[in-house]
Order: C-alpha cells, then structure tokens, then sequence
C-alpha cells in the first residue's frame, strides 16, 4: 500500500483538531526536538484526545510502512519522517490521598504535576524531575531522577511507580501491572513496549518550606568550589540535603546576575529542612570571596520552575549527551571536568559555547528493592550523576556536529581515565553507547520482552528487539 495512501486512512481515522499539518500554526511547537540534529520534520503530527483515538492510531501505524514516532518532550525527544504521535492531550490529574497516589497523564510535563499537587494537595510531595519542562513518560521510561531521589530512589522505581495504562501495538490497553514483564520493562528499560498513556505515582508529605536556589562563584575559585563540592558529596549524610553545579558563561548571565563579571560556577543547592539547616551546609559555598547568594524559601513547584527557562533551548542547537553515574565525586573529577570543558574553546569556541556541564549530586541511589524489579539495575553504590553535552548551534550542524559528537564519545574516558568503568544513563543512550553495558544484566531479558511487545520492531527504542 502507497505511503500517501496510508496516511490517508490515517487522517480519517481522527478528528479534525487531532491532526496537525506543516502549515498548521501548532505544528512546530507539536513536534520540536530537544536536539535539533533529530528533527525529520514529519509529514503529519498526530494528536489523539482520547485513548481510543490513540488505540486506532497505533493499531493502524503498526500495520503500515510508514515512520513513526512517539514524541516525548525532554531531552531525547525523538521525530520521524512520516508521522509523529504527540500525547500532550493526556493531562489527567487523579489525586487519591486515601491510597496516597495519583494518577497523571504522561503527556504533561512535570512542571504541570508540581502546579496541580501543589494546588490540591501543597502539603504532599512526589518524586518527580528536575527539569520541569521534560515530559512524565519518557522520564519513567529511562529511570527518572529527582531532587528527592537520593531519599526515594528514581521515579520508575516500584515505590514511586506505581502503575500504567499502555496502548500496545495492536491497538489494545491494559494496566501494566496486569502484565509483570511489561510493568518491569516499563521501569526504565528506555520504552519501545508500547505507548505509556498514563502513570499511577505515590505521594507523601513533605515539606514545603525549602531552601533552594543560585550561590553563583567565580570561576576562578575552581579549587575551593571542587573541593567543597567532593567534601559535600562525600560527608553529607541527610537525605534532604542535595545540589548540583554547573558553569555558565558571562554573557548568559547577564539576564540573571547583571553583577557578575566573568565566567561563574552555580551551585544550586536543596535543603528541605529550611534556611537555617541549609546556610549550615552549603557555607563552605556561601562563604566563597565573590560569592552571589540567591538562594530563597519556596516549595516543590517553586524549585521546579526556577529551572523552567532550561526549555528556551530547545532546537536552538545539536547536542550529544553523554550523561553518566558516579559513586563518588573527587575534587579531581570536578577540576578536570571543568577545565576539559573550558578547553573546548581551543578548539571551537561555538562548540564551546553550546555544550553542557552538570554534576548532579545524591540524584540517584541504588533500588530501594530487589534490583529484579527494575529494567534498569544501575550500578551498586549509585549516587551522583555527571552529565555532559556537547553541542553546536543549529545553524551549523554541517560543519561541527561531528566534532561534538565525537567529543560525547570521548568526555568519559578523558575524565575518569580509561581504567574505570563508565555507565552510561538510559536517557543518554544515543547510538555511540553501547546498550548492552546501559542495561547490564538485565539486558537480555529486555531484548526478549521487547520483542513481545514490539514483534516487527516498529517503535524506537535503543535496546532492539531479539530475534
């Protein structure tokens, strides 16, 4: 059967309002990729309001030629040539406080799960992302952490993951939970079991009276910053306490610290025991020369959107994650990280420009279970992450994007030296990493459920199917 001829069918399967053109006004913000190397510009966007619309929808992709996606709104966000399924109309928003859980659509972001608890519910907490403009169901799909993590564990642990509502291939829509194997696979095994409709997560009380937000050091006290930060990552034992760093560029900061004269190092730091708790443990930041304190009190959502502008960047450039855990953080891992990023500049002062350095601190821990329970098992002892991307503009793809791309694959070794072992997170899986060494022990028994789930391989996952 033709292409044309399938997408035919296709639109008159939908609404009017559930198909999205090229020339359709919502067609851009319905279909940008994070990193604009992935954009196919498809053909058709797909936007089902009804499960059943989204049934059909799937049913008939699976039985045609054509290239098909599932879109996802954070970092890994994919495309396709054909047609892109958008599953923003899945906004649900069940709150259960006798079972202490909700039930959201996975086409929010999170940003719309921290408004809307805190609306219903401000006293209660839920672990979900840090980035607030990234998507529910992709975040699940590849382990999802959280400021809350290093308490809790990541979102699709079988404690904060309840259960899913997934269209499968042939159209049909069970609970997960129904299905072992599927609910496992579901819990980071980077998707391709079929499309994840909504998510039942577990709520608690928590506090809500934070002390979070920028102490922004000059970059020149590099030293002094790597060491607190590995002194901070080795003897901070509270659960509630947590940070991440990362450097930004004088110009950038401009719009949020007109006084800063130079290139700056941020901690952001988390404390969920309020300020006096929090000025205690982040003074070895506070007390550095030139430090800029803009720290405040607020709760889960406001610390979410204090990330919110993270999404201004999306398609503004190609990016090439290479995102990976540490048990331990040293004060020479910060130092070389810092500088090799730096050096870029040598090199290509766009690249440089365009590539990323975060050292998320106590975002991970091991299972709070049976490591069976997960797709993902991680490696023992996780607790930190360290995320790097290079990038370049999106102007100039053609000409640098193989030069960031190859500095993805060598940021690992070039850090931590090649005698240690690198692993790699699932939502960083690209195509230079291998996935086997992603998903480690669990690896074959995920290949074998993703063929269940997906016997002609259709959907796009970075583990394939086994034959």
């Amino acid at each position: 059967m033709p292409l044309d001829t399938d997408l035919v069918t296709l639109r008159s399967l939908l609404s009017s309002d559930e198909l999205i053109s090229p020339d359709s006004p919502d067609y851009i913000e319905s279909s940008k990729t994070w990193a604009a190397q992935k954009q196919c510009n498809p053909r058709l966007v797909v936007r089902p309001t009804s499960v059943e619309s989204l049934s059909k929808t799937i049913a008939h992709l699976y039985s045609t030629n054509l290239d098909f996606a599932i879109y996802g709104q954070g970092f890994m966000s994919a495309s396709a040539k054909d047609v892109l399924v958008n599953i923003s109309c899945f906004d649900e928003f069940l709150l259960d406080k006798s079972s202490m859980s909700v039930t959201v659509g996975a086409g929010q972001t999170w940003d719309q799960v921290y408004q809307r608890l805190e609306k219903e519910a401000p006293e209660y907490g839920i672990v979900g992302a840090r980035t607030p403009s990234v998507g529910v169901g992709g975040t699940i799909l590849n382990g999802g952490w959280s400021w809350l993590s290093g308490e809790f564990g990541c979102i699709s642990d079988p404690i904060n993951f309840l259960d899913a509502k997934v269209v499968k291939y042939d159209g049909s829509v069970v609970w997960a939970s129904s299905e072992p194997d599927l609910m496992w696979a579901l819990r980071g095994g980077g998707g391709g079991v079929g499309v994840l409709v909504s998510a039942v997560l577990r709520v608690f009380p928590y506090p809500q009276d934070i002390w979070t937000g920028a102490i922004l050091v000059p970059s020149e006290h590099l030293e002094q910053v790597a060491e607190g930060v590995s002194n901070f990552a080795s003897h901070e034992s509270d659960p509630k306490v947590t940070m991440f760093l990362y450097v930004l560029k004088e110009k950038v900061l401009k719009s949020i610290a007109p006084e800063a004269k130079s290139d700056m190092m941020v901690i952001h730091a988390f404390d969920a025991n309020g300020e006096a708790h929090g000025r205690e443990s982040f003074k070895w930041a506070l007390d550095i020369p030139g430090a800029i304190d803009q720290t405040k009190m607020s709760t889960l959502a406001g610390v979410a959107d204090l990330q919110k502008t993270v999404s201004s960047v999306k398609q503004t450039m190609a990016q090439y994650w290479a995102p990976f855990v540490l048990p331990d953080i040293t004060k020479e891992v910060v130092i070389k990280s810092v500088k090799w990023v730096e050096a870029i500049k040598d090199i290509d002062e766009a690249v440089a420009d365009s590539t990323y350095l975060i050292f998320e601190v106590f975002c991970t821990r091991d299972p709070p279970g049976p490591i069976s329970e997960v797709a993902w098992p991680r490696p023992a002892g996780s607790k930190h992450i360290l995320l790097f991307g290079p990038g370049c503009p999106a102007a100039e793809i053609q000409e640098k994007a193989a030069l960031a791309r190859q500095l993805a694959t060598e940021i690992p070794t070039a850090v931590l030296g090649s005698d240690e072992e690198v692993y790699i997170l699932p939502n960083g899986a690209e195509d230079y990493h291998d996935p086997r060494k992603i998903w480690g022990q669990h690896f074959d028994k995920l290949q074998t459920v993703r063929k269940r789930y997906d016997p002609q391989c259709r959907f796009r996952a970075p583990v394939e199917c086994k034959d």
